[in-house]
């Protein structure tokens, strides 16, 4: 699937944009909330931070045909920026006369060509190494496993699909919660007997937690001038309540159970933990940026593609070690949250 040519220019992009320090991911449906009928798609969305914590959010819209009707595809990627509330929006093409420049110039669009990523990407390969969704090896697999399973991967599907919709929708403590709920269901199903069931069953949990620590890095961002006293009290509630009112959440809750609930419903019982974490963020937050990077590094670069010992990624440097071991924490917390073993983000077998 992947070797189609809009793909690999697809691929082409996201290691691009990956060597410059995001996040990326590639072919996110968009649909009005994380897990509802897709509308449409961006072919690579990509995310960074930067000191002091503010959100870079990019989308891109790959074409790579001899005729890719450029100012068509310069109108759509400004609607898909909008809907997805992206401040930069990029649109890559075979190549790019004037005109269409300076028609994407005005309608404040960026414009790569194809040739000039794939002399990017020349200049740094003998220093980075692609890893994660801009890793065409690593999404073949998951491509061609995801098509060999049947009812059981038809289920890992969809909440992959879920876990990447909640980069662009959602408040990120309400997705926090769900992805931990996430992670507590496939994290708690015992080892599948199917290898290729048990590789995906992974990936999803490590595409998860990366996505999860995306969004205590986004929350940490949002919070970063509040005093401390006044969005952790936030923060327990958005744990505690998500998106509901509390008097409506407690008034469902004691429907539900038939009990009742003074003085509010009880906080999750790793409330505390997450607020540890999201100050750890807000005070140390050069190293917070490079969080959701790092996470994607360990997890779908190290724990998936086994990379050579000692390698240091570019972008991460001299705090590669501080960040992994931010990283690890946060995974740690995670695990216990989820109420999973640690154990779950050590090295895939491979298939």
């Amino acid at each position: 699937m992947l070797k189609e040519k809009g793909l690999m220019s697809q691929m082409k992009t996201a290691a691009y944009f990956q060597s410059h320090g995001f996040l990326v991911r590639n072919g996110v449906k968009l649909a009005i909330a994380a897990g509802a009928t897709e509308v449409t798609d961006i072919d690579v969305l990509a995310l960074r931070f930067s000191t002091p914590l503010s959100e870079e959010r990019l989308v891109v819209d790959c074409k790579d045909r001899k005729r890719p009707k450029p100012f068509e595809r310069i109108l759509w990627t400004i609607g898909l920026s909008t809907f997805s509330h992206a401040n930069r929006a990029v649109v890559v093409l075979p190549n790019a006369p004037w005109r269409v420049r300076e028609f994407a110039s005005q309608a404040k669009v960026e414009v790569l060509c194809l040739p000039e990523i794939e002399r990017h990407l020349d200049s740094v390969k003998d220093s980075a190494i692609v890893f994660g969704e801009a890793n065409s090896l690593l999404l073949n697999q998951k491509d061609s496993i995801s098509r060999k399973l049947t009812e059981r991967g038809r289920y890992l599907r969809r909440d992959d699909l879920i876990v990447r919709q909640m980069l662009v929708r959602g408040h990120p403590i309400t997705n926090l919660n769900r992805l931990i709920q996430l992670l507590s269901s496939h994290g708690k199903t015992p080892k599948e007997t199917n290898r290729d069931a048990e590789w995906l069953r992974r990936y999803i949990c490590f595409n998860a937690a990366v996505t999860a620590g995306t969004m205590l890095v986004r929350f940490a961002s949002e919070s970063k001038w509040t005093p401390q006293d006044d969005w952790s009290d936030y923060a327990r509630k958005k744990l505690t309540y998500g998106d509901v009112p509390p008097q409506k959440a407690t008034q469902l809750a004691k429907l539900a159970l038939e009990r009742e609930f003074y003085g509010g419903l009880p906080k999750p019982v790793y409330t505390e933990e997450i607020i540890e974490v999201m100050n750890l963020l807000i005070t140390k937050q050069k190293i917070a940026s490079l969080v959701p990077y790092a996470l994607d590094f360990h997890l779908l670069g190290d724990m998936l593609l086994k990379m050579k010992d000692g390698y240091i990624s570019p972008v991460l440097g001299e705090l590669q070690v501080e960040v992994l071991k931010l990283c690890k924490q946060i995974l740690s917390v995670l695990a216990y949250a989820a109420e999973i073993p640690n154990d779950i983000w050590t090295k895939i077998p491979t298939t």
